[in-house]
């Protein structure tokens, strides 16, 4: 590796060049810093990155200089540079967005490791959902080499010998603003538990990003034998492990693991495998995975059972992500499950809806719906009687509303 300087890194930006940058909890904070504080210098340049909702919370299309993006999921914190047009999403699900890097060409890669081990190797540590995938295409490989990257034994790592750039740092990564474990609340531990019965023991689980998800996750720690392959692992995970509810011999995997530093710690040890998206969500894989029980929410779904998973009212505040690859896998795996958990009503609004106009996900992928006032299995039923299964655990006070709409589209 040559050492060099992020200044030096900046000098070799050239207009026309398209340089990928790592997201998720691969995010380097200095190369948002050195374009913030030096504007003009990226001019021309096109960023590419998969930016997670949730985890990245930095508006690169927002900085000064004209930064332009290209990135794959939405997120509040990309809204203005998306209305301005300097962020430019391309909305698709997780596993076409490995495809898509896999097909294209980098001038340079901006990756985050660890500093090599004896044989030389550097880690892509708790973020290997992409590096693995576009470090082969680039031209270049500039690396933030940082001692508080972890060296898991189970991750995607990259010869020393193949980065071209290394930029020496001593720097925390990014974590959660609070922690990511549920914090006490009566409904999500109700909609934790109507899950969890649903779960059998010795499933292969996946859940996606957020508190629902975590939640059942969590509820599940009286469960035994379980398996995991996610995109993404959570601190509830650790604590599943704890409660000897994991399975924790060799097989486990995930892309991206996001917490704080006692987390990381234990992932170190929990042999836990970490990979590319190509691995945790191709539907070949998935679908030859018995008893693989997807978990992931919504914001809205709809009496048909479709699922909103993009738009509050007409801000779009998310993407697909994972949730139609892991839905899909469940509903062709042997004993797949699919588990869409939401609240009943968010801010006095039912978030059972008549219908949605451009569902995320048709209803046909919705397999089980849990709020805190119980579960609805759409798996086989007619039209209206999948209305009257999601009526019966909407909000008791949105009910005859429903009940009503239910008539007419049903008419």
């Amino acid at each position: 590796m040559k050492t060099a300087s992020i200044q030096d890194v900046l000098a070799s930006f050239r207009p026309g060049q398209r340089v990928f940058f790592q997201g998720g909890p691969g995010e380097c904070l200095h190369l948002h810093d050195a374009l913030r504080d030096n504007p003009g210098v990226a001019a021309g340049v096109d960023f590419w990155s998969c930016l997670i909702p949730g985890i990245n919370r930095l508006d690169y299309g927002s900085l000064p200089g004209d930064v332009r993006v290209t990135t794959f999921m939405a997120s509040p914190t990309l809204e203005a540079s998306i209305a301005t047009g300097r962020t430019q999403l391309n909305a698709m699900p997780y596993s076409q967005i490995g495809e898509t890097l896999a097909q294209t060409d980098f001038d340079a890669t901006i990756l985050h490791v660890s500093p090599p081990d004896r044989h030389g190797r550097c880690s892509f540590g708790v973020a290997c959902d992409t590096p693995g995938i576009v470090a082969p295409r680039a031209k270049r490989r500039i690396a933030f080499v940082n001692p508080r990257m972890p060296f898991l034994p189970g991750a995607e790592t990259i010869s020393a010998d193949k980065i071209d750039l290394a930029i020496e740092i001593n720097a925390p990564l990014i974590a959660p603003s609070a922690s990511p474990t549920v914090t006490k609340n009566e409904v999500l531990d109700a909609i934790g538990r109507n899950a969890a019965e649903l779960i059998p023991d010795d499933s292969i689980i996946q859940s996606g990003i957020g508190d629902t998800p975590a939640a059942v996750v969590a509820a599940l720690r009286f469960h035994r034998g379980l398996r995991v392959h996610s995109g993404i692992i959570t601190p509830e995970y650790q604590a599943l492990a704890e409660a000897g509810a994991l399975d924790t011999s060799p097989g486990n995997l995930t892309g991206v693991a996001w917490g704080g530093p006692s987390f990381y710690e234990w992932v170190k040890q929990s042999g836990f495998a970490l990979a590319s998206i190509g691995a945790t969500h191709a539907h070949a894989v998935l679908a030859a995975l018995p008893r693989f029980v997807s978990i992931g929410s919504a914001i809205e779904i709809d009496l048909a059972g479709n699922l909103n998973l993009e738009w509050r009212m007409s801000r779009r505040i998310s993407s697909v992500g994972g949730a139609s690859d892991f839905m899909r896998g469940a509903a062709v795996a042997n004993g797949g499950l699919s588990i869409i958990a939401l609240q009943a009503a968010s801010g006095g609004a039912s978030r059972i809806v008549p219908s949605i106009a451009a569902p995320t996900i048709p209803g046909e992928l919705a397999d089980a719906i849990v709020t805190e006032q119980g579960v609805a299995r759409l798996k086989g039923l007619g039209p209206r009687e999948r209305a009257e299964a999601l009526i019966a655990i909407a909000a008791p006070e949105h009910q005859p509303f429903l009940s009503r709409a239910a008539e007419t589209i049903l008419r």
